[in-house]
């Protein structure tokens, strides 16, 4: 089982263009656990990721992985601790698939790039755990969005890191791969026990995969715990500014937010009509359950 080291975020600011995106933000991510960071746009959910992962400088406060301030640490010694899947990476022209995923390996080899049995069993079982070993000699530009996106993350598996850090990792995909994604991840964490962030648009799957989740709204975070204990219709409201219903999933018994919006509802009657049809701002339609 993997040692997972500890990350941390310490009165940490982040901005771009002298706008700060993240203000003075405190966070401990769980080691071993699978922490979901969700949030609407521009709320600096994939800002604080990025930041962690040391491929953004803070303008204040630090990042830290195992005490030590990751902005100065070696690059090498980050990347064989933590991978990190961004929201938009991009490939070289004309790589293949089974290079690509290699390149994982490059934490673990030495100044000449000698490649080892254990970097060839570490890309096939990436390969294989991602369902793309079919694919391996074809060149990544000639897949699909939903194929690429899974080859990306098997070159994150393939680097065997104890923290894995990955931004929309269902970007792209239909609902079976999606569900595909995060039973790996699951599978991953509960094997290996290696610490793993996501940041995810959709609400429930979030809360039906995440051990963790942390709601962010302007550059703060809102609330953060097991979903089953912070999830509520005024907590959906006040950080998605979206009027809701929250029930048990009937698959897994996590929450599930059901949104309401102005058209195809059913308003009871009555005192209890006020509290679930919107009004004022929220009448031109609130935004779907799925948040990018």
């Amino acid at each position: 089982m993997t040692s997972s080291p500890l990350l941390q975020a310490r009165d940490l600011t982040v901005g771009y263009d002298r706008r700060d995106v993240v203000h003075g933000l405190d966070l401990d991510i769980e080691p071993g656990a699978l922490t979901v960071i969700v949030g609407p746009n521009a709320c600096g959910k994939s800002t604080l990721l990025r930041t962690l992962a040391r491929l953004l400088a803070p303008t204040a406060g630090a990042a830290l992985l195992d005490g030590r301030v990751i902005h100065e640490m070696p690059t090498k010694q980050v990347a064989a601790a933590l991978g990190i899947l961004p929201q938009s990476p991009s490939a070289p022209e004309g790589i293949t698939v089974a290079d690509l995923v290699g390149r994982g390996r490059y934490p673990y080899q030495g100044r000449f790039r000698r490649w080892t049995p254990q970097d060839e069993e570490a890309v096939a079982h990436a390969l294989l755990a991602t369902g793309v070993s079919e694919l391996a000699e074809r060149p990544v530009d000639a897949l699909s969005g939903g194929q690429r996106q899974r080859v990306w993350i098997a070159m994150a598996l393939c680097q065997r890191t104890g923290i894995l850090l990955l931004d929309e990792p269902t970007t792209y995909l239909d609902v079976r791969h999606q569900l595909d994604v995060l039973d790996l991840l699951v599978d991953l964490n509960q094997a290996q026990g290696t610490t793993i962030v996501a940041v995810l648009h959709d609400l429930n799957l979030a809360c039906r995969y995440a051990d963790r989740l942390v709601a962010m709204r302007d550059g703060r975070i809102a609330a953060e715990g097991a979903p089953s204990e912070i999830v509520t219709e005024r907590l959906v409201t006040d950080v998605f500014g979206m009027p809701c219903h929250v029930v048990p999933d009937p698959a897994s018994g996590t929450p599930l937010i059901v949104p309401v919006g102005r058209h195809r509802v059913r308003t009871p009657a009555g005192p209890a009509a006020a509290e679930i049809a919107p009004a004022g701002p929220l009448a031109a339609g609130p935004p779907a359950v799925e948040i990018e």
